[in-house]
């Protein structure tokens, strides 16, 4: 299976908050993204910290083989992470309100399934079709589901990037468990650097590129004709069968 990841500062920041992670084990395909928040470095420690427990877990753990299985381990380790960010940001001042957007990603043998928490993003590309299946967990987006705005409003509106989700910044957390559909071709996923910025259309039109490496590059370098005013991420896989591609 192809994949490849990529994490930038951008233009304006003095330091990346991102971090991301692909591992592979016998069974599955764990990848991770990150996008931190909170004042001095406690955005980078956050991020840093969930991608890097998140990923140990994953490799110590030799049971996930289903779906199912996936959601077991993730629910657990999640929870447990979440209570230790959360722990920190209590106790050392300089980590106080760190938290960080999750999104993850465990491709299976047969089956594909991943979990959101925050506004980074996961997009199948198949058949030429950019479809988001993540929902932004930000205050504009639930102002949308209220019908309070349009959904085409979202993309402008000033609270489009306020939170309502993260790891870290409360005791207990939840998240969204997105159940990819069979069939894809590839699987993005990007920090708000990127989607907070370029619109669908032009994402699309980089995916249609040839090559992963020469749709990462046209994705990021989209990222900074637009400005290039956040940190940017972003993960591609290739395929949509772990044992036929691997």
């Amino acid at each position: 299976m192809k994949y490849t990841g990529i994490s930038e500062i951008g233009l304006y920041r003095d330091e990346n908050q991102d971090s991301i992670s692909v591992v592979e084990t016998e069974t599955a395909l764990l990848a991770i993204l990150c996008d931190g928040i909170g004042g001095g470095n406690a955005g980078s420690i956050a991020s840093k910290m969930v991608v890097t427990l998140l990923k140990e877990s994953f490799i110590q753990v030799s049971s996930i083989s289903d779906k199912e299985s996936a959601i077991a381990w993730f629910s657990g380790t999640i929870a447990e992470i979440n209570r230790t960010l959360y722990h920190e940001s209590l106790v050392v001042p300089e980590y106080r309100g760190m938290g960080t957007t999750l999104v993850a990603c465990v491709i299976l043998a047969d089956d594909a399934i991943a979990f959101n928490i925050g506004d980074s993003r996961l997009y199948t590309y198949t058949d030429s079709k950019l479809n988001l299946l993540t929902e932004d967990q930000t205050y504009a987006y639930e102002m949308y589901l209220r019908n309070e705005i349009e959904l085409e409003e979202i993309q402008t509106h000033p609270k489009r990037h306020v939170l309502m989700n993260a790891v870290g910044i409360d005791e207990h957390i939840s998240y969204d468990t997105i159940h990819i559909p069979e069939k894809w071709d590839y699987i993005l996923m990007s920090s708000d650097g990127l989607h907070g910025y370029v619109s669908d259309e032009l994402i699309l039109k980089a995916l249609e590129i040839e090559d992963i490496l020469n749709k990462r590059k046209a994705l990021i370098s989209l990222a900074y004709k637009a400005g290039g005013y956040d940190n940017v991420s972003v993960i591609l896989i290739e395929g949509d069968d772990y044992d036929k591609n691997n």
